[in-house]
């Protein structure tokens, strides 16, 4: 019998810990990343570069191991590739999240409006495109000013499909609202942006997984974020110093968050604030959080 195999996307520092782990059970190794010499390629079995946004090309190399080496998951955390596990896994036949649920909680404006839907608990928020809203600079800026002026200073502006709050600031006046959307629109892969009120109140980070519809908390912390308006996190603290009360509402903001993005089978995690109003959660990804977190303590 074969040895069974796990592909992991990104050979990153954040892989290593999932990598290791997958060795440790017995697991042969498969590892992609579009960089050659990404910091965890050693740790693989074998690598492939392969960029983790090519999903036909993932999915072609995965059907190979399926065939040949025993290919029993597709997994990745610290990237914001889930969409690619489970386009391959669906697929495949393999378990994961759903490619659609997986879109939900990659795309934020997606994300933002499955919320919207199920009554979940997140931000006011304006979203717009290079395609449809950003051509006309001057029609853009007067909606973009409109939406700011709705939503009250400080707002936040984020890309709408990146990670690790690449683009991601704070807009504090008129005078940073042109430089912000900008460099926002320039850390999107696709040119969209979303601007979204700003959440007042301490930040956690909850990982968890999903699986026949138990949500099972794998661990909870609170987040240090500081340098406005940037938001740079600088460590974490595990066990949270919240009450049991908010940690109960705050687990039961993302379960009813999770279940709206349709997150059925596989890792998901949250980051969430505990406002005046309660609960509001700034996003949910299908994916263990990047960090040091997830993958150390």
């Amino acid at each position: 019998m074969k040895k069974e195999s796990v592909l992991i996307l990104g050979a990153g520092l954040m892989q290593s810990p999932a990598i290791n782990a997958a060795k440790r059970n017995g697991f042969k190794t498969f590892v992609i990343d579009a960089n050659p010499n990404a910091e965890s390629v050693f740790l693989a079995d074998e690598f492939r570069q392969i960029d983790l946004k090519d999903k036909e090309r993932i999915f072609e190399f995965a059907s190979e191991l399926q065939k040949k080496e025993n290919l029993k998951a597709v997994f990745t955390a610290g990237t914001d590739f889930s969409a690619s596990v489970s386009y391959v896994c669906e697929k495949l036949g393999l378990c994961a999240h759903s490619y659609e649920a997986a879109l939900n909680a990659s795309i934020k404006p997606r994300m933002r409006a499955c919320f919207e839907r199920a009554g979940v608990p997140s931000p006011e928020y304006f979203s717009f495109s290079r395609e449809s809203d950003l051509q006309d600079e001057q029609y853009c800026i007067e909606n973009i000013q409109k939406a700011v002026e709705k939503l009250g200073f400080p707002c936040v502006v984020k890309p709408a499909d990146n990670m690790g709050a690449r683009g991601c600031r704070m807009i504090r006046s008129r005078e940073e609202i042109v430089c912000a959307v900008e460099n926002a629109v320039e850390s999107s892969r696709t040119g969209t942006i979303i601007l979204e009120r700003y959440m007042e109140g301490p930040e956690y980070s909850i990982d968890a997984v999903v699986y026949n519809g138990t949500l099972t908390v794998t661990g909870f912390a609170d987040r240090h974020i500081y340098y406005p308006p940037y938001f740079i996190e600088t460590g974490h603290t595990m066990p949270t110093a919240a009450g049991e009360k908010e940690k109960a509402e705050l687990i039961a903001a993302f379960a009813a968050g999770v279940k709206a993005l349709g997150l059925t089978c596989g890792a998901a995690k949250a980051d969430i604030k505990y406002t005046p109003d309660g609960p509001e959660i700034g996003e949910i990804a299908a994916r263990l959080s990047g960090g040091y977190m997830s993958g150390w303590t």
